[in-house]
């Protein structure tokens, strides 16, 4: 056996030189929109996690990770308002403590309720239904669907792009975004206030597609608002005059004058003319369909 140790030894450095061989000597993504090719991606699960944050008891905070996230995001560069993702999150928390994730999955005592999800909860699921590109184009305000603990509610996700490239054959995107819920609005009431009902949620996600696949033909969306005619205004506080000279360019049937926080119905609407506005400023920032 001693004189096998240092044949597995080096046996081991050769392997462990090849690998790093194989390594990019570069980072192969890169804040660069130009990079990005249009079609299909699925996300990777391996790199998109949903991190959560709660007050508790007010001495300090919960927090911890929702991995192994699959799904799909659609992108079409010449159409950003047209993307769509939609992405399954399994209900497995990933945490510091044992005694945490063992309290997070406690079954209810006695027949009742469970404690928060129980020990064999349903993946949450969020669809998005409306996407509003930043001014900058490295931005966007997803609004969609998030159903959770048997709940659907609308949920507003602010993105931010971070990268793109190509990695072991596959094209690759990432993103950043956070969100703030109310775990009451899916039925999870244990400890409020005491655990706080707000849930900061920390987004990051990366998704691929195999480099060379066609790109699928995109339609352009919708634009019975005629929503670019809006683009004059951006940068300008919506004045009642601002208001009334973006409703007479624009012809739009109804204009929802909007904050990134607003709550609003998630019928869409071509004809209807959505203005998203700086909150405190009423700088108007985007303009689009829905």
């Amino acid at each position: 056996m001693p004189r096998l140790l240092p044949i597995t030894l080096l046996a081991a450095a050769a392997l462990g030189s090849v690998a790093v061989a194989q390594m990019p000597t570069e980072k192969p993504g890169a804040m660069d929109v130009s990079r990005v090719t249009g079609g299909t991606y699925q996300a990777d699960p391996n790199h998109t996690l949903v991190g959560w944050r709660v007050d508790h008891l007010g001495f300090s905070d919960y927090f911890g990770l929702f991995g192994d996230v699959t799904g799909t995001l659609t992108l079409d560069p010449a159409h950003p308002a047209a993307a769509k993702v939609d992405v399954t999150i399994p209900i497995a928390p990933v945490v510091a403590s044992q005694g945490l994730h063992d309290h997070l999955l406690r079954p209810g005592k006695d027949g009742g309720k469970p404690d928060f999800f129980g020990p064999s909860p349903q993946p949450a699921r969020f669809v998005s239904t409306s996407v509003s590109p930043s001014v900058d184009g490295l931005g966007a305000y997803i609004v969609g669907d998030l159903t959770l603990n048997g709940h659907t509610r609308p949920v507003a996700i602010q993105a931010r792009f971070t990268g793109a490239g190509s990695m072991m054959g596959k094209e690759t995107v990432g993103f950043s975004g956070r969100a703030l819920i109310k775990r009451s609005d899916f039925g999870i009431t244990t400890g409020i206030p005491l655990v706080s009902d707000e849930v900061e949620l920390d987004l990051t996600a990366a998704f691929e597609r195999t480099a060379g696949e066609p790109e699928p033909a995109a339609e352009p969306p919708a634009n019975a608002c005629r929503a670019d005619k809006a683009n004059a205004w951006f940068g300008k506080k919506a004045t009642p005059e601002v208001r009334a000279a973006v409703q007479a360019a624009t012809g739009a049937k109804s204009i929802r004058w909007l904050y990134p926080d607003s709550v609003v119905t998630m019928d869409y609407r071509s004809d209807r003319l959505n203005v998203t506005m700086e909150k405190g400023t009423d700088v108007i920032r985007s303009a689009r369909c829905g």
